[in-house]
């Protein structure tokens, strides 16, 4: 669950809120080179939290033109602030893919939301 900030020329990679609250504490994060060219589905970000080790791979093919160097050493940084904080930036054509538009995306958590509720309501 992370999230895909198009921009005029380049595009932003974060993680969203959700995501962070779920997973709790990030501790370890690989970030790629700058001028890196990342393939279609391939992984550009894998980090590791307390929980589990996720990935983050594009539905396009890309360039990275920056990274989050601060990540590096306080991969924490992004559990304060994770919808201001951007962990890549890159170029490639994302006109056309299957990225969800903002619209597709509250009513996607949403009902992720209600099913895991439903799930431990019990609890």
């Amino acid at each position: 669950m992370y999230g895909v900030k198009p921009l005029e020329d380049r595009f932003q990679i974060g993680i969203t809120e959700l995501w962070q609250s779920l997973s709790k504490e990030i501790v370890h994060i690989d970030l790629p080179e700058v001028g890196e060219v990342i393939q279609k589905d391939d992984l550009i970000i894998a980090y590791e939290t307390i929980k589990a080790v996720s990935q983050i791979s594009l539905p396009f093919e890309s360039t990275v033109i920056s990274v989050n160097e601060d990540l590096w050493n306080d991969p924490n940084i992004i559990n304060s602030d994770p919808y201001n904080i951007v962990m890549v930036e890159g170029r490639g054509d994302h006109e056309g893919t299957s990225l969800m538009s903002a619209s597709d995306a509250v009513v996607y958590y949403g009902e992720l939301i209600a099913k895991e509720r439903e799930r431990y309501a019990g609890y």
